[in-house]
């Protein structure tokens, strides 16, 4: 019985020595063919098999194969492959095959994405915003700013609903001071213009290049946190395609008082 399993014991560490020595290995590097670069990422695939590696950061790859034959190696990389033939594997041997391959560059037509908001420069398109959106808020929109005599963002503030402007150019929302406030220009939170205090100066900002105001005085998840009385988000217009010269006029009359008979005091009555 001992007898029989020391044959057995033998002949399993024959065979495995045998399986062993019938594999060699084959190792090499790819190499970009425009730029001489070393590729990263290539797909290294005997033909016929599932055996595959990838080649490393420096385009080098090392692959087991069986011995005392011939394989090919298919090479894939971002829809180029190529293949190599014939290639002698040796018994404990390393078989050298460095190979160069043209990158697939080819591309298809461009595609251009552009984002768009809703334009809010009218007073009926911030109403319907107003009336839509989750949150509290007030708007000022250009075409309210254009009938206002309000030269600066600070002038036109004054206009909103709980809100008051000191010195002209601070704003005070719901009675909480001006450093519980956060500006925003174009989506972008604007840090403070005093050194000493978190405020912003508003009359910085003509007021002609004012698309739309948003006051929000209420908490929504898709604004940032950093207020507490409100967040004054202020919109540009455009830049122009062409260049152009805006002269504007207007006049007005009372129909009170025009055509209509009124009294006066003679004065130069009393002068004598």
């Amino acid at each position: 019985m001992r007898i029989k399993c020391l044959i057995i014991i033998t002949v399993f560490t024959m065979l495995s020595f045998i399986s062993v020595a019938q594999t060699g290995k084959i190792e090499g590097k790819v190499i970009d063919s425009k730029s001489g670069q070393p590729l990263t990422g290539v797909s290294v695939l005997i033909k016929g098999t599932n055996k595959g590696v990838s080649t490393n950061i420096d385009g080098y790859y090392l692959i087991n194969a069986d011995a005392s034959s011939k394989i090919t190696l298919v090479f894939s990389y971002n829809g180029a492959a190529k293949e190599i033939e014939d290639i002698e594997v040796s018994e404990n041997k390393i078989v050298v095959q460095n190979i160069v391959i043209e990158q697939n560059t080819k591309t298809g037509p461009g595609v251009t994405v552009r984002s768009t908001s809703a334009r809010k420069e009218t007073t009926a398109a911030l109403i319907t915003f107003q009336k839509n959106t989750n949150t509290v808020a007030s708007v000022i929109s250009a075409e309210s700013i254009r009938r206002s005599p309000d030269k600066n963002t600070g002038e036109v503030l004054k206009r909103v609903p709980g809100a008051s402007v000191q010195e002209g150019t601070y704003l005070v929302i719901r009675g909480l001071s001006d450093r519980y406030n956060q500006a925003m220009l174009n989506g972008i939170l604007l840090s403070s213009t005093e050194p000493d205090r978190k405020t912003f100066s508003y009359d910085i900002f003509p007021s002609p290049m004012i698309d739309n105001i948003i006051i929000n005085k209420a908490f929504v998840p898709e604004l940032p946190g950093e207020w507490a009385g409100g967040l004054i988000q202020v919109q540009t217009k455009d830049i122009p395609a062409a260049d152009f010269f805006n002269i504007q006029f207007g006049t007005g009359f009372n129909t009170q008082t025009i055509g209509k008979e009124f009294c006066k005091h003679q004065a130069e009555s009393l002068i004598g």
